[in-house]
């Protein structure tokens, strides 16, 4: 819960209100769409709308049970019932998991958008990385390729990605902690945002593709880069969207910021622990991604969390200032 300060006459907020929070949360998303629907205008392109359809029902959906809920928990007589089956808990992570459904909607397009700039390519700078610090990624991937036991970890850590966008709210909304839940949202918005921001100047092709991979299967994954770049890719499909950019990893930076969420829940924090650290290392040959790229994931991780904790710091030293300021003042 937000924490005050009673300074007399007045009560100062050093943290925004859920609402707030939340509504600052739609201000980011809507300002993504508009984003994109101006450039799908500009430079004609077109989203599907079997994709958008099935965004605006998931958005729907979890709005519909978020209102309903909190409804139900205001009536008097369904008190004890709502407590019991955490109605209000339930409330909140149906309101931020559908302000996170349309924003990684709106953030999809506004990649696949991102890589028709068609900027000059890097990857053999990221090459030249991984050989200068000894890493053969040729050799990393035929090595796993030829252990089925690692194979298998690899790829279940490597895809738990999805699960845990999707089970992490639950474990913090669940438990009552509806400032971490806020943060988790935010700290992805933030990581999404600085994603886009470092990569459109600098795209990367997958190692997958820059090696020549011939498994049609993991080539699949990345195959919308290139025709996106040279301007015959024209309509996205937001069902079937894939992880176009290489440099930095956002699931190395996902991996970091997943585990930071559940830090101060040590039975979830210890197995989260483990799993994105093998979801790390899985990125090179699960991913397709060079190891300059889990690097800079890594980077992105660690500025995202330092960004977020230096606007709550700030905000707080501003409430305090206003809080001394009012205290020699006349009542």
């Amino acid at each position: 819960m937000p924490q005050y300060k009673n300074i007399g006459v007045r009560f100062v907020q050093p943290r925004p209100s859920m609402m707030t929070r939340y509504l600052c949360g739609w201000l980011i998303a809507g300002g993504i769409i508009l984003v994109d629907a101006i450039w799908l205008c500009v430079a004609d392109y077109t989203v599907q709308m079997d994709g958008i359809v099935a965004a605006c029902k998931g958005v729907g959906i979890l709005a519909c049970i978020a209102v309903i809920l909190r409804i139900l928990r205001a009536i008097p007589r369904y008190g004890s019932t709502t407590v019991k089956f955490r109605y209000a808990e339930t409330s909140d992570i149906a309101a931020w998991c559908a302000l996170l459904v349309c924003f990684v909607s709106s953030m999809c397009v506004l990649s696949y958008l991102c890589v028709s700039v068609n900027a000059p390519l890097v990857e053999r700078n990221l090459v030249r990385f991984d050989l200068a610090v000894g890493f053969d990624w040729v050799a990393a991937y035929q090595w796993v390729q030829t252990h089925p036991h690692v194979l298998r970890v690899l790829a279940l850590a490597y895809d738990s990605g999805r699960w845990q966008l999707l089970t992490i709210p639950f474990i913090l909304g669940l438990s009552g902690r509806r400032e971490a839940l806020s943060d988790f949202f935010f700290l992805l918005a933030l990581a999404s945002i600085l994603l886009l921001v470092s990569s459109t100047p600098f795209p990367a092709a997958s190692a997958f593709v820059y090696f020549n991979i011939g498994d049609p299967n993991v080539v699949a994954t990345v195959s919308d880069f290139a025709p996106l770049r040279n301007g015959t890719l024209r309509a996205i499909d937001l069902a079937n969207s894939q992880g176009l950019v290489s440099m930095p990893s956002f699931h190395a930076a996902l991996a970091v910021l997943f585990t930071y969420s559940l830090r101060r829940m040590p039975w979830f924090f210890g197995f989260a622990a483990a799993l994105n650290l093998t979801m790390i290392i899985s990125t090179p040959t699960q991913g397709g991604h060079y190891l300059a790229d889990v690097v800079g994931g890594l980077l992105l991780a660690a500025l995202t969390i330092q960004m977020l904790r230096t606007g709550y710091r700030r905000r707080t030293a501003s409430a305090s200032a206003v809080a001394a300021i009012e205290r020699v003042l006349p009542h």
